[in-house]
Formats: C-alpha cells, structure tokens, sequence
C-alpha cells in the first residue's frame, strides 16, 4: 500500500499553489451546483501578500507521485483558526482525510498565531460525519442561495423602465425616512467613518450560532488595507449604505472578480435593528444589484452566490422575493482546545 505524504507549499511557489487550488475546487465543488471558487490569481495573491495579523498555510497530500488531497490553514491573531480538507472524489475512504487532519493539528498549537478554537465548513454529510468523528461539534448552519443574475437584471429593467424611474441612480425611491448611496471601489473618505462603524457592527451582529465569535478588527486603516488586497487579488467592491438622516443605518456589498465573473459574491448585508422592517435591506440590495452592470466583469456574470443563516427567515424570504434559490447548505463545526495542556 502506497504511503500518504503530506508537505507544506511554499508562498512563493506560484505553479505549486495554482494546483493545489485547483485540487481543492475539485474536492469542494464536485456535484454541487454553480459553487463558486478562488481563482489562480486571487490565491497567488492571497499568499503572497497575507494580512499581516494571519498566516495562511496550504498542505497537499500525495499518493506515490500524485497529488489527491489539500488542506488550507488560516491561523489569525486571537480569532479561531479554519482548516478546510478537500479529498479528490476517486481517493476518498482511504485514510486521506485523516492524514490531512492530523498534519493540520501540527501547525495549530504552535507559533504566535496558535489557537484553541478550530472551526471548519463542509457541505456534505459525509463531512460533518468526518469532523465530528474528530471531535468537532455542529455550530451553524447556512444556506448558499443562487440568483440568476442576466434574469434578475432584465426583470428589473423592465419593472422600472415605464415608471421614469432610472435603473443607475443610487437613490431607489424619493422617502422622507431613508435614503440609499452607492459606489464602486474604494469606500468615498467622506463616509468612511460611518461605513467602518457599520462593518463593525455586523462583525457583533452576524448570526453565528453556537460558534465562537470572531473578533472585530474593523478601523479605517483595517478598511483601506482590505480595499487594498482586494483590488490586489483581481476584486471590485460594490457598496451601497442606507442614511436616515445623516445616520448611516445599513449597508450592503457585493464583490466581483476580474479573474472569475461567472459567480457574483454577494456579502454583508445589515440594517440597524431599530431600523428595521421599514425595506432598507430591500432598497440595499435592490440598489447594489443595479449597479452591476457598469462593472465590465460582471457582462459574463450568471449567478449571484450568498449565505443566509437557516433560521435567519426574514433575509431568507428577501432573498426569495428578490428570486434567489437555496443550492444547498453549509454547515459550520468547531473545536475547543486547550494547547498548554499538550
């Protein structure tokens, strides 16, 4: 029987990496529907220039001379690690995961980044059969939601275009209560302060079950810095923020890839609690969508990707009013440790 080895990829082996990702799309992705998947070039990026309070660690498992499985690291500064295993399909049940799980475990009590919290995602039962039977335990689960993008975008154009309503202004609707602004790229220095505030708050806000909540980090040198390795890694930002007053009460993003535009990520979306109910998250999302268009990339776009948590019903019936399907389900694992004991 051939023997499991399992090696560390340097950052700066560009050609090793591109592989690795591609095996790990393949892991993650096989069956399931438009799943959505770093490119090349995000990921070359990714660990060339990492944040500077994470490392990223990829390991790649090899039968004889060829490769059948991966695992990704990401060890933060006091937030919880996340490991991701990926098996190719034709190899998995022979021992891989297992290899893989325990090569991961080497690199997570060690270092100044060491954490006694290890999360993970999978979207299988299989994989929560996996994790679990190493000791993780089920924290939160979410549905991955689809929209048709070119569909959704007809759609609107046609709701609005005898109604002398134009399909670009950030402005949804004239409303004494709210009103929506938006912009592409970088977040404009004047709403910058209002804009960290709010990511802020999502960082506290965002349903996470029984996980561990992940610190905040939020500043407006933190902002410009992520604006910064995402135009770096081939992304476009596309905001909108909900001011009632001059209060800003809720924000919305969007990302596109140059290297990959067939899935849009839609991403944080968050309306202040004593705001809601009155159709700011709707006028977010329904503003952000409209300003897809104007981004070259988004021409070959088919899909919109999102998360929602499964008992998050309210963002779950927007998103299916505004045509969104569930694809399928993510669940989330965690494990506590206590390293100092090892």
């Amino acid at each position: 029987m051939s023997e499991i080895q399992i090696t560390r990829i340097a950052a700066d082996d560009e050609d090793a990496l591109i592989g690795w990702n591609d095996l790990m799309r393949i892991a993650y992705t096989c069956e399931r529907s438009a799943a959505w998947w770093r490119s090349p070039d995000t990921t070359v990026a990714q660990f060339a220039r990492p944040r500077i309070d994470k490392e990223d660690i990829a390991l790649i498992a090899h039968l004889d001379d060829e490769p059948v499985g991966g695992a990704e690291i990401n060890l933060i500064t006091d937030c919880p690690a996340t490991v991701e295993l990926g098996v190719l399909p034709p190899h998995r049940r022979r021992k891989i995961g297992t290899a893989l799980a325990e090569a991961a475990a080497q690199f997570l009590g060690n270092g100044d980044r060491s954490s006694a919290i290890v999360q993970t995602e999978t979207y299988c039962p299989a994989g929560v059969a996996f994790a679990q039977a190493h000791g993780m335990s089920i924290g939160n689960e979410e549905h991955r939601l689809l929209l048709d993008l070119p569909t959704y975008l007809d759609a609107d154009a046609n709701r609005y275009k005898d109604s002398g309503a134009s399909t670009v202004v950030p402005v949804i609707r004239e409303d004494p209560d709210f009103s929506v602004t938006s912009w592409i790229g970088a977040c404009p220095e004047e709403v910058l302060e209002s804009w960290t505030q709010l990511r802020e708050q999502m960082d506290e806000d965002v349903p996470v079950g029984e996980l561990t909540r992940t610190a905040t980090h939020a500043s407006t040198a933190a902002i410009r810095s992520h604006e910064e390795r995402m135009e770096e890694q081939g992304w476009t930002l596309v905001s909108s923020m909900a001011h009632v007053g001059e209060v800003a009460v809720g924000y919305t993003e969007i990302m596109v890839s140059s290297h990959d535009p067939q899935i849009v990520i839609q991403e944080d979306t968050l309306v202040d609690r004593a705001y809601r109910g009155r159709g700011i998250g709707r006028a977010l999302k329904v503003a952000n969508l409209r300003q897809l268009p104007a981004v070259a990339a988004t021409a070959s776009a088919e899909w919109v990707q999102t998360y929602t948590a499964t008992d998050n019903e309210p963002m779950l019936a927007l998103n299916r009013d505004l045509g969104f399907f569930i694809a399928d389900t993510m669940t989330a694992l965690e494990k506590k440790d206590d390293h100092s004991r090892a």
